[in-house]
């Protein structure tokens, strides 16, 4: 799925706009803080938010569920699209949907579970085990579709992965990134600079990350848990990249 050689072939230029998409629960706060940075440093217009309000002027357009019509962008565009295990999307979602985040959606009633919000349900559940179950049925596996149902074959797109990035401490996978999206080579240590800075190895991030540490599934994912994965979303890890076969609960 992810064609690493086509990939960094396939340059970019300063001409093309950037298109930055992630998932939630993926790295967003991480790529939003990065690329708003990078844009700072570049003196490049950033934007956030649905394609419907997209401004006419922007340099990069940035999107927290990778919502992208490219079809109906203006002009020439470059992009990035960031995915995660889903096993560990789950089991993020699960911790961060049950704290004070002050995202309204999370503390209002909602008639689907008898006028309790999503948090006080995900409170309420005796374990971790069904608090990932519930992230399975609901926002998380929504979350997981949408990254299924994503267009792997598209080249204007460099394909990553959140895991991949997270251990990236000599950033030459950012070194890619930044190239594929066209930003100039004089400026490529000071934003390598910034990618750094931004990310959990440089010991300067804190605050919205609990863990964000890969393969945090290995300690949650029970055999019960391993067996509903597989009966909600089949071949995802595989399809993905993430596995081999569907044999992969401890």
């Amino acid at each position: 799925m992810l064609n690493r050689l086509s990939q960094i072939l396939g340059l970019g230029s300063q001409t093309e706009r950037v298109l930055v998409g992630t998932h939630h629960k993926c790295g967003t706060v991480w790529m939003k803080d990065i690329f708003s940075a990078v844009c700072d440093h570049l003196s490049l217009v950033f934007y956030m938010g649905e394609q419907q309000h997209l401004p006419r002027r922007y340099d990069l357009f940035f999107q927290d569920h990778s919502r992208f019509r490219v079809s109906s962008l203006v002009g020439a565009h470059r992009g990035l699209h960031l995915i995660r295990d889903p096993r560990d999307l789950l089991i993020s979602g699960a911790f961060y949907h049950e704290r004070d985040t002050g995202e309204p959606w999370l503390t209002a009633p909602d008639p689907q579970f008898q006028g309790l919000s999503y948090q006080q349900m995900l409170a309420g559940l005796p374990s971790l085990e069904e608090k990932i179950r519930f992230e399975m049925l609901h926002i998380g596996g929504a979350t997981i579709r949408d990254m299924l149902a994503w267009d792997y074959g598209c080249p204007q797109f460099y394909e990553a992965k959140y895991e991949d990035l997270i251990d990236d401490v000599e950033v030459r996978q950012f070194r890619d990134i930044f190239t594929f999206l066209g930003y100039p080579e004089d400026q490529m240590d000071a934003l390598l600079q910034i990618a750094f800075n931004g990310s959990l190895f440089s010991g300067r991030v804190n605050g919205h990350v609990r863990s964000g540490q890969p393969r945090q599934w290995q300690s949650c994912f029970t055999k019960p848990l391993h067996r509903q994965f597989l009966e909600h979303f089949g071949d995802a890890l595989v399809r993905l990249g993430y596995e081999q076969n569907d044999q992969w609960c401890p």
